[in-house]
């Protein structure tokens, strides 16, 4: 697995990254701002929302969400904004794994900062777990699973810290990439 990882850093380049993260961008907008995403939701519910957007829910809470939004609010949600996002966190995941493998190239912690490219990947798997979570609420209202209400909401907790921990993750290896770089400027 280290062979692999080694080969994906080595291979990154620019162009590939920034395809990525223009691929995140479209996805972003298109799950939150597009008819057919969250905000195409908030006109038939009325301005309820979605539980990807809460940070853990209790079954009481998870209940009351599904309740608000209504039969066709959650019909939009399972047929418009599932779909949507499961496409939503494998863009994230190939757009922070590129950033942190280019990332990796200008700095000194290629070997031991290899391990870091799973980060995205294990926030993608959380993602996908609550999506499939939700999935089961959405098609099982009202007569949810308290055990589901709970491993859907760890993993939407999850997902939140992995996708916090890539932002700083990147933040902190483009400052070593910048120091690094500043280093050779100044001593050369």
């Amino acid at each position: 697995m280290n062979r692999l990882l080694d080969c994906i850093v080595q291979k990154v380049i620019w162009k590939i990254a920034l395809l990525f993260a223009f691929l995140f961008g479209v996805f972003y907008l298109l799950i939150n701002f597009s008819g057919f995403g969250v905000a195409g939701l908030l006109e038939v519910t009325g301005g309820a929302s979605i539980l990807d957007f809460e940070f853990g829910f209790t079954y009481e809470k998870a209940l009351a969400m599904l309740g608000a939004l209504g039969a066709d609010g959650r019909s939009f949600y399972l047929t418009k904004i599932i779909p949507l996002d499961f496409l939503f966190p494998l863009s994230y995941m190939l757009c922070y794994s590129s950033l942190i493998a280019l990332l990796l190239k200008y700095t000194s912690l290629r070997k031991p900062g290899i391990y870091l490219l799973m980060f995205p990947v294990l926030g993608m798997l959380c993602d996908w777990t609550e999506n499939i979570g939700i999935i089961v609420m959405l098609n099982s209202y009202p007569n949810l699973h308290e055990w589901v209400v709970s491993l859907t909401s760890t993993a939407g907790i999850i997902k939140a810290v992995l996708s916090v921990g890539n932002l700083l993750i990147i933040a902190m290896l483009l400052l070593l990439a910048l120091r690094k770089r500043l280093l050779k400027t100044v001593f050369l």
